[in-house]
């Protein structure tokens, strides 16, 4: 379970996630950041990793104008120690809230993580890029396709000037392109394919769609989808429905699926891990359904007890239609994603503990895995009907699911794979849990709701209470909880 004090308690919490931006807007004050530390780092220089920064600077004076005790300086003598808070620990040197919030992103944090780069998620990291530099660059660590978008669009002395160490820049920052689903070469058993980013923590990035594109244009993401994508170049839908990829010699009017991704990042010491995402649209209505990859990752870790929690987005609540979600989650879907989830980890349970925690089991889960991926594979070749209204970007509407005579089989109306081959026994995105509570102890915390304005409930708590209905019939046994800027949550 989650404590949102930020404080230890006699369980030892491993890990500390801070929320400097629960939105995903419209309002720019709020918009997703968070920082996360290994505890038992105790603040040291480069404890700190970001992930995503809609906002940065702003949000951590904000935090510490609220929790520095009055009379610094005076009162109470400089260096202090603060003892309350998100930063309850940490060392202060100024009476300056403004001054220890430069200190904390200059010193404390080295890394980003960036889950993708719309604007909700960088813009105010890019602009903390002005700021007093320290004596080391900056770090931004993704997926090659978030790596390019900041070279050609964002540092590229247009938008904003060339602060990187590429193409003759200022060498402020520097860029991590990471390795979808991790190197193989790094680590080894329960830590292979992690790579350590700051003192404690280490993380495992997957690939997952944000929806597509309507436009007519040449393909502008996608650069690492982990089903369907090949060295040769990125893979895209085009628009009756088959793969293929974007080169330089042909444009091709496509469909471009936007990958957003997620991490994993595990404290080192203890083994425990929290699940952070970025944008995500829900598998049962995506062009490229790669979710189910991630759930194949994360069931035997929560299996295990080592994956604590997973904070995902939220952006609507159930009025919304599928048409227009925008590449996004609403309550309904994170049941039903969840409830993918809770299926895996169920399957794992009923293994035989014959088979833990040896290399048969290890084989067992890949296979798994690698029988999901050719199944996913085939099901998004062929045609696939297209809404040629120009909304961009946009959710596909779900597939109508029909059940032949045989309860083992199903036929999907785009699909054009043998029934045989889609047998609910190893397509385990199409299954709900048997049992209830089998997420019981997984914390999931709803990020990036969007505010509504319209002066009536919340957006957040309406989506949370709808969350919960839902949450009540599935019984899947996990605790939401909605985030809000300033909070601070162990684990």
């Amino acid at each position: 379970m989650a404590r949102q004090d930020g404080m230890r308690n006699a369980s030892q919490p491993a890990l500390q996630v801070i929320v400097l931006g629960a939105s995903g807007g419209p309002r720019e004050d709020n918009v997703t950041a968070f920082l996360v530390r290994s505890v038992r780092t105790n603040w040291s220089r480069g404890s700190l990793v970001a992930l995503d920064g809609g906002v940065h600077l702003s949000a951590i004076t904000r935090i510490l104008e609220e929790t520095q005790p009055p009379g610094l300086g005076a009162d109470i003598a400089l260096p202090h120690v603060l003892r309350t808070g998100p930063f309850a620990g940490m060392e202060i040197h100024s009476t300056s809230a403004s001054a220890n919030a430069l200190d904390v992103s200059r010193n404390l944090v080295d890394s980003y993580l960036i889950t993708h780069p719309h604007l909700d998620h960088i813009s105010g990291f890019v602009l903390n890029t002005a700021a007093p530099p320290g004596t080391k660059p900056k770090r931004i660590a993704g997926l090659p396709s978030t790596i390019s978008a900041f070279k050609n669009h964002i540092f590229n002395n247009v938008i904003w000037p060339n602060l990187s160490d590429e193409n003759n820049g200022a060498g402020l920052v520097t860029y991590m392109r990471l390795v979808e689903g991790g190197s193989p070469a790094l680590g080894d058993g329960a830590d292979r394919g992690y790579l350590e980013v700051s003192d404690g923590l280490a993380v495992k990035v997957f690939s997952v769609s944000h929806g597509h594109c309507m436009e007519r244009h040449a393909h502008r993401g996608s650069t690492s989808s982990r089903y369907g994508s090949t060295d040769s170049g990125p893979s895209v839908i085009s628009r009756n429905g088959v793969r293929t990829q974007s080169t330089g010699e042909t444009e091709r009017e496509t469909e471009c699926v936007y990958d957003s991704s997620v991490y994993f990042i595990r404290d080192a010491p203890s083994g425990r891990e929290v699940l952070m995402c970025g944008d995500v649209e829900p598998d049962s209505i995506s062009l490229s359904p790669r979710n189910i990859g991630v759930w194949l990752e994360a069931a035997p870790k929560i299996a295990s007890g080592h994956l604590a929690a997973i904070f995902i987005e939220c952006s609507y609540d159930d009025s919304r239609t599928d048409d227009r979600l925008y590449g996004h989650l609403a309550p309904r879907y994170i049941i039903q994603e969840m409830q993918t989830l809770a299926t895996e980890v169920e399957r794992i349970r009923q293994i035989p503990a014959r088979l833990e925690p040896t290399k048969k089991r290890k084989r067992e889960l890949e296979e798994s895995g690698r029988r999901v991926s050719r199944i996913i594979a085939r099901a998004t070749v062929g045609p696939v009907p297209v809404d040629d209204r120009p909304v961009s970007p946009k959710s596909m509407r779900p597939p109508k699911i029909i059940r032949s005579e045989s309860s083992e089989n199903i036929v999907s109306s785009h699909l054009t794979v043998p029934t045989a081959e889609m047998n609910l026994k190893d397509a385990s995105i199409l299954r709900t849990p048997k049992m209830p509570n089998a997420l019981r102890g997984l914390t999931v915390v709803i990020i990036h709701t969007k505010e509504n304005f319209d002066g009536k409930e919340p957006a957040g708590e309406k989506i949370l209470r709808e969350i919960l209905a839902h949450e009540e019939k599935a019984k899947l046994g996990c605790q939401y909880i909605l985030s809000r800027r300033g909070q601070s949550l162990t684990f």
